[in-house]
């Protein structure tokens, strides 16, 4: 006999929720999951986008099956039908639920989600609505309602055509993360010269060849946190920082936290 399919409201998770905040419009919340949970086809009445912290789950859609790892960031439409399984015990995420009438405020197509295709750096963005939720000062909804938007704003029309030695050039830099690699050697690996790829970065990338560096880094970084029982000291010099202050000093403008205080959301 199949379990009943759950339909979850306002606030509501699988996991227990240990602290939320409301931002006219918005719910935000850390859920915790310590022991298991309901593993059946469930939906939300609200739109959301979750971070995975900590842990992990095997995710089902209609048609297509994932396994979630820690530092990821996945989303959910309104009544999309999903199942969590084999979620970790210990598995934590920051939640942002969107009210219907948040679309319609800013005049916004809620068929953004259809794609999940966010706009800018949804891990980094998501962690800076979290602190702002900390700060508690009157602005608190603005700011909140402001980082979001950066998220869902209609994005640029795409290039006609992605240039080949674009794709190489991200195939790279996501393998070779951790190496510092002269921009000849780029350039010669990827088959341009030097200055295609300086003038043209920003182009397709949305950032420097430096900031993009430091976010795959910084990424990294969030994921050595959280799986790997390593010293700060240690996490810095293997994501190719020169020492623990300039790593702290990235993290932070990445993502409004220190690591120390990263390490504690939602515990």
């Amino acid at each position: 006999m199949h379990k009943p399919m759950l339909h979850l409201k306002s606030g509501e998770y699988l996991g227990s929720v240990n602290s939320n905040w409301h931002a006219d419009g918005l719910l935000i919340s850390v859920a915790a999951y310590p022991v298991p949970v309901f593993e059946g086809w469930h939906c939300h009445e609200n739109h959301h986008i979750s971070f995975i912290i900590q842990g992990g789950n095997n995710e089902q859609r209609k048609g297509r099956e994932k396994e979630i790892l820690p530092g990821e960031v996945v989303s959910y439409r309104s009544g999309e039908l999903h199942r969590n399984c084999n979620t970790q015990t210990h598995s934590r995420n920051i939640n942002l639920e969107i009210k219907s009438g948040f679309f319609s405020r800013y005049g916004l197509d809620a068929d953004v989600f259809s794609t999940g295709a966010f706009q800018g750096d949804a891990k980094f963005t998501i962690l800076k609505i979290y602190k702002e939720c900390q700060a508690g000062d009157d602005r608190f909804s603005s700011a909140v309602h402001s980082l979001l938007l950066s998220l869902l704003r209609p994005g640029d029309p795409a290039p006609a055509c992605i240039p080949r030695w674009v794709t190489m050039l991200r195939e790279v830099l996501n393998d070779r993360w951790d190496d510092n690699i002269p921009l000849q050697e780029l350039a010669r690996l990827v088959q341009v010269h030097p200055v295609t790829i300086s003038k043209y970065f920003p182009r397709y990338f949305h950032c420097t060849l430096g900031e993009y560096i430091r976010k795959l880094r910084i990424e990294k970084a969030l994921s050595l946190m959280r799986t790997a029982k390593l010293p700060l000291t240690a996490i810095a010099h293997q994501c190719g920082f020169f020492d623990q202050s300039h790593f702290i000093r990235t993290f932070k403008d990445m993502t409004g936290f220190l690591p120390g205080g990263y390490k504690k959301i939602g515990g």
